[in-house]
């Protein structure tokens, strides 16, 4: 039975479709203690309205806030339902962020509970122990207004029928990690994620069983819409993998044989650099892959467990034209799409068999884009309106106001449309560079040019006088080692001179400086750049 998303309206009866539709499929599955354990979708739904009614017993206002915090789990998902069939709203919290910024957030949101993988991790928040609660614990203690603690003892017992939140409710506020500053929390209703999941639906048409792979966190909504809640839309299996390392990810892979795989570039460029790291060391590897590139991606596939991918989706970050090229001539096409957290994510797409290099795809069928103030080259700003865009910032009126005006979501990136109405995304509006020429540098499009060296793990490119451009690099860990500290500086400088000619010369780099220490990133694995406001470059190595 094909979903009818006006009668699916919120996300409550979006899992409940599923449970009747799929009852007996595995929908989620994860291993612990070296054992695999799943759970099919109606016992997903029975556990879903367990919790739920824990919950409800606490007496909590509708509308309440209630802070989600851990791994990808089978637990996490359970309790994310469980919070939205209640009519509460989930505050999602990446378990890496450190103590102030978790305290921001609980402080700004007025979280009335705070709900935990591990209470342990969680020791040092003092000022808000009343209202941790352990994803599988019994005893909550939470705080209400006047700051009285109150504990409850959770009655074990099921409900039917829960208060449905309408599809213009608030369903999360996602607060935004940030590449330059502040975070914001994104509202996002039932009616923006279910919008990207139905045109999700028109735009990779995928019909079977599929078997979806989870690495990415799924506090960031790229993971929680365009994987979790669209396979269970389809009624989808979807598989937490236990730890985020090669070693673990290529075991997991390889048991459960993957169709759908969701990453981010850097996960792309690390098996782009492990393949010409392999071919650099083996004539034969080398010639395999220059005679019959698509047997060294057959024999690439089995290493890896993907002999049954269909879909290799990229998103969360702008991915090298280089990187794209070599997936594709060797069998692992890559669907790459562009969106944003305001957007829930999805924008664009590239349609399944008719991809465009270096293209972010067609836009989403519900949504429009207007390229905005175009220069010669028909490139400007990206605005977009749609059913998917956010409501708003929580508790920030000038911060929508500067970017959502009648509809219209200023996305702050800079790209163009081809004449076959393909989008390019070509960098940041707050990025770039104008030289005294009035020509306009785009400092992502030479980090992408540059992140495909296998000496480069990191870069980041600015300049400081809008005119010198500067790059500041993190060495390849295979490279630091092999060779010592005083051989690399020289070994990188050689590399990006290289690479620095074959690229535009007014685009070129002037100067490079290492450090050892890696780069403060996003949960995307993006760079964050505040840390460009004040640099003090003689902190780093210069190369030469």
């Amino acid at each position: 039975m094909k979903i009818d998303f006006k009668e699916v309206n919120n996300l409550y009866k979006l899992i409940k479709f599923s449970s009747e539709e799929f009852p007996s499929r595995i929908a989620l599955s994860e291993y612990k203690n070296k054992v695999l354990n799943t759970i099919t979708y109606s016992e997903l739904l029975s556990a879903i309205n367990k919790k739920s009614n824990e919950m409800k017993k606490l007496g909590l206002e509708e509308k309440s806030n209630i802070a989600l915090s851990g791994s990808n789990s089978i637990n996490w998902v359970i309790t994310f339902f469980a919070i939205i069939k209640n009519g509460y709203v989930v505050v999602p919290i990446d378990p890496k962020m450190n103590n102030h910024g978790i305290e921001f957030i609980l402080e700004f949101t007025n979280t009335r509970l705070f709900i935990v993988d591990s209470i342990k991790n969680f020791k040092t928040l003092n000022k808000f122990q009343s209202i941790i609660q352990s994803m599988d614990g019994v005893v909550i203690k939470m705080q209400d207004k006047k700051n009285k603690n109150l504990e409850s003892m959770i009655l074990l017992k099921n409900i039917d029928n829960a208060e449905m939140a309408i599809e213009n409710n608030i369903v999360e506020i996602l607060f935004t990690s940030g590449t330059t500053g502040e975070p914001k929390g994104v509202m996002l209703s039932h009616q923006n994620l279910l919008s990207n999941i139905e045109d999700i639906h028109k735009i990779l048409p995928l019909k079977n069983y599929e078997k979806s792979f989870s690495i990415l966190p799924l506090h960031h909504v790229y993971e929680l819409t365009c994987s979790l809640l669209h396979n269970i839309s389809k009624g989808n299996h979807t598989h937490f993998c236990s730890k985020i390392d090669l070693a673990t990810m290529v075991k997991e892979m390889r048991e459960i044989k993957p169709t759908i795989w969701p990453v981010v570039p850097l996960i792309l460029e690390k098996i782009y650099k492990n393949i010409y790291k392999r071919t650099s060391q083996s004539r034969i590897q080398k010639f395999l892959l220059w005679i019959s590139p698509k047997l060294f991606g057959l024999l690439l596939k089995k290493k890896l467990g993907l002999e049954k991918l269909k879909l290799l989706l990229s998103g969360g970050a702008a991915l090298s034209p280089k990187v794209e090229r070599l997936f594709n001539e060797i069998g692992l096409p890559i669907t790459q799409g562009y969106g944003l957290s305001e957007a829930s994510p999805l924008l664009s797409v590239n349609p399944l068999g008719k991809e465009k290099i270096g293209s972010v795809g067609k836009v989403i069928s519900s949504c429009k884009v207007s390229i905005i103030n175009p220069n010669n080259l028909g490139h400007g700003v990206i605005k977009a309106k749609g059913p998917n865009i956010f409501l708003g910032y929580y508790e920030n009126e000038k911060g929508t106001q500067e970017v959502l005006k009648d509809g219209w979501l200023n996305t702050g990136d800079i790209g163009y449309l081809d004449n076959e109405e393909y989008l390019y995304i070509t960098g940041r509006e707050k990025f770039v560079i104008v030289n005294k020429s009035g020509k306009n540098i785009y400092p992502e499009e030479i980090e992408e040019f540059f992140s495909s060296s296998i000496y480069i793990k990191d870069i980041i490119v600015f300049s400081n006088d809008d005119e010198n451009i500067i790059a500041i690099i993190c060495p390849d860990d295979e490279l630091i080692k092999n060779e010592s500290k005083e051989r690399i500086p020289k070994i990188l400088y050689k590399n990006c001179i290289e690479i620095n000619k074959k690229i535009e010369s007014y685009k070129r780099i002037k100067k490079f400086y290492l450090t050892f220490e890696d780069f403060e990133k996003t949960s995307t694995q993006k760079i964050k750049r505040s840390f460009l406001k004040n640099v003090d470059l003689t902190k780093y190595i210069l190369a030469r």
